[in-house]
């Protein structure tokens, strides 16, 4: 399979490095000649990610991409639209895979549907990866599953079939929403879990506020259309439990910021890189808001970058959850 990858960050790197070990024609692109030229002359990224002599050719021209089977699109989301809209949509014939998690700042929707609505292409053409890939983890090695979801079955066992290898596994779903809501709300509430870490509160605590995040997860994500049940797998508890319980996440980072008193410009800047869930917090709760739906946690959330709160108030906050009913978002 030729396998082009838009994006040559972190994630970029080791999916490239992946797919070349299966013996995939990989094209590689990124904005920057240096990096470009590192990779091509030298086998190696800036950052020194080794690629040991493997079939991984860069480029800064996107029009060569036209040419491969598919593409894996790992830019941040901030970046999405402008990258796809220099893509000659002519030329090329294959199918998208958003790697992105997170949200279009102006419109709210996923990478998907952007995908869909607005370059018009075939819901049939377009699928989410997805699920814990801490690229850190990924790039030495360390056993990980995956998810790739869409509505072509056949196409999603060729692709997992290209980039299987014994520490990378991927599994297949048709709930591509769902996967891709997974990716996009687990950076919002990994703030959460920084903070209450920060906050120095105990394991039983934590447990229930994690349980009770994805709760809220899977309410939201229910009222977009996705499937619930989703969030029992790797893209929904995986993926979450992976960054909230990481201090190597920048959301989770950001949250232990929040809770020193930093209010969220001056966190951002200790961070030192994006930090996808703060956006999209205010956007997930504008949404909800709009589709009726109570999401106290996220509320909450959002009511520190006002200002920190006493560890009395960050308890009560539980107090005020539908205790009635434990599992209520499968109902």
């Amino acid at each position: 399979m030729k396998i082009g990858i838009i994006g040559a960050g972190k994630f970029g790197l080791v999916l490239a490095r992946i797919a070349a070990e299966n013996s995939n024609e990989v094209l590689i692109h990124s904005r920057r000649i240096n990096e470009v030229e590192s990779i091509n002359k030298k086998n190696e990224s800036l950052s020194g990610f080794s690629f040991n002599k493997m079939a991984i050719t860069a480029t800064q021209d996107l029009d060569r991409l036209t040419g491969c089977d598919v593409l894996l699109v790992t830019v941040a989301s901030k970046d999405f639209i402008e990258c796809i809209s220099k893509l000659n949509h002519k030329k090329y014939k294959g199918k998208f895979v958003s790697c992105v998690k997170g949200f279009d700042k102006k419109s709210g929707k996923l990478m998907s549907e952007v995908l869909i609505d607005e370059f018009n292409i075939h819901s049939n053409d377009v699928f989410v990866l997805s699920g814990p890939n801490l690229s850190k983890e990924l790039g030495n090695q360390e056993l990980t599953g995956t998810v790739i979801a869409g509505d072509d079955e056949i196409f999603i066992d060729a692709l997992s079939n290209a980039l299987k290898t014994d520490y990378f596994l991927p599994f297949s779903s048709n709930d591509r929403y769902g996967v891709e809501l997974g990716g996009a709300l687990k950076n919002i509430y990994a703030i959460l879990s920084g903070y209450f870490h920060k906050k120095g509160v105990g394991e039983n605590t934590i447990g229930l506020l994690l349980t009770k995040c994805l709760s809220e997860m899977s309410t939201y994500s229910k009222a977009r259309g996705a499937n619930p049940a989703t969030f029992l797998g790797l893209a929904g508890v995986g993926d979450f439990f992976s960054t909230a319980l990481s201090s190597d996440s920048r959301n989770y980072r950001f949250g232990e910021f929040l809770a020193e008193g930093l209010d969220p410009e001056r966190a951002l800047e200790k961070v030192g890189d994006t930090v996808e869930g703060y956006g999209a917090s205010l956007l997930v709760q504008q949404n909800a808001e709009a589709l009726d739906i109570d999401l106290k946690l996220l509320d909450y959330l959002t009511s520190i970058y006002k200002g920190p709160k006493k560890l009395t108030d960050d308890k009560k906050i539980f107090n005020s959850l539908d205790i009635e009913r434990d599992i209520n978002f499968l109902i």
